[in-house]
């Protein structure tokens, strides 16, 4: 006896399990169904490639029109004998008869565009977007215009399912953003003029960010990338600033202008700048470095930007210990000088402030921006085998 083939019945079953559908295009197959009864029962057991060559179908009505779509229709079932000749009785009629979706797209525009097939298959059963969202899949698809041809090539190697929104998506982002691996996380189009604005703002930043080198980071997007890694790699090469002090000719006073600057620094002062490179990038803090002529150490001082200039919120030596008091007061003149506000205490002679803050335990109160911790080093400590592990392993 014959063993059923149990895999080949599965499959049969789920070819004849009716998938439903709703929105414009259950209200626009209706509207066919009652020139053409049974058209909308048997939509409901297409397969996700015939189901969405009808929804191009339906979509249509909007730019081309139900008579035009007659009209083409007619031509190619030319013969076939059915009830009713209104329009939307040959439209039912030819959905019905062409059942390859290849026919009924051929029927219906010309052509069959490579990988436009496949592009529908993946968008799955139910209708994706509104009809506007296939009047943008027909125009890419048909088009000859080399933007748009890459457009459909990059919506070819998104691995997977399709979200409807990614048609719209390719044909709003920035041209040198279609990288599969980037579109394949945009799920929304309201996401688009965020990631083209925040691109924009990498160009205004980033000396390097040419075309050609966006594209080249893009490459490097790995399958399950976020979308923000992309812009992340860019925040650390940035070497423009938002905002700058002018320094007004002071050679011992240097910005840390770029994100090397900054990475460099925080090499030699030990501390943790590199980590900040984001808020400077975005316009948030501005760093100095206090470089007078040798032996006497640096100091790295942290400007606020503010809506009325800078601010100077902190000063730090080498590895964040605190600054001593005589060379923080000569930073903060040479700071104020360029125009850096302080941090001011009540108006009263300072000794009676300075004692009132310490009676409530609000040390540091004279000088709050010298907030460091430790002792400052004028020299760093002769064989420091931990400094040296930790520079080696920053360099690598």
């Amino acid at each position: 006896m014959q063993q059923p083939n149990t895999a080949s019945s599965s499959a049969t079953r789920q070819r004849l399990t009716p998938k439903i559908y709703s929105s414009w295009a259950l209200d626009r197959a209706i509207i066919l169904d009652c020139a053409c009864p049974g058209l909308l029962a048997s939509t409901l057991y297409f397969g996700p490639t015939r189901r969405q060559a009808v929804f191009l179908l339906l979509a249509s009505f909007d730019w081309l029109g139900q008579a035009q779509i007659a009209s083409r229709f007619r031509r190619a079932i030319e013969g076939a004998v059915g009830p009713g000749q209104s329009d939307a009785a040959v439209i039912g009629r030819a959905i019905l008869l062409l059942r390859r979706p290849r026919d009924l797209v051929r029927a219906l525009f010309g052509s069959v565009p490579n990988g436009l097939l496949g592009a529908m298959q993946r968008l799955g059963h139910d209708p994706v977007g509104d009809p506007g969202t296939y009047e943008e899949l027909q125009r890419l698809f048909f088009s000859d215009a080399p933007a748009d041809k890459r457009r459909v090539k990059v919506l070819g190697q998104i691995a997977g399912s399709l979200v409807g929104a990614q048609i719209e998506i390719v044909s709003l982002l920035d041209p040198v953003l279609l990288h599969p691996a980037f579109v394949a996380n945009i799920y929304e189009t309201k996401q688009v003029a965020e990631l083209n604005a925040a691109l924009a703002y990498v160009r205004a930043r980033c000396s390097g960010a040419t075309d050609e080198a966006v594209r080249s980071s893009l490459a490097r997007l790995k399958p399950g990338d976020h979308r923000s890694t992309l812009y992340k790699w860019w925040i650390h090469r940035f070497d423009r600033l938002p905002r700058t002090l002018n320094t007004r000719g002071d050679p011992s006073l240097v910005v840390l202008g770029s994100a090397e600057a900054m990475s460099d620094a925080g090499r030699r002062y030990a501390n943790c700048l590199k980590s900040k490179v984001g808020e400077v990038y975005l316009g948030n803090y501005v760093y100095i470095e206090y470089s007078p002529a040798a032996p006497e150490p640096g100091v790295i001082a942290e400007l606020r930007v503010t809506t009325r200039g800078f601010l100077l919120e902190g000063l730090y030596a080498r590895k964040n210990c605190k600054v001593r008091p005589e060379r923080a007061a000569a930073v903060r003149r040479k700071l104020a000088a360029c125009g850096v506000a302080l941090y001011d205490h009540a108006p009263d002679e300072r000794d009676l402030v300075v004692a009132a803050a310490q009676v409530l335990n609000q040390y540091n109160f004279a000088e709050p921006d010298n907030i460091g911790w430790g002792v400052e080093f004028d020299e760093p400590p002769a064989n420091d085998f931990e400094e040296h592990v930790t520079a080696a392993d920053e360099a690598a």
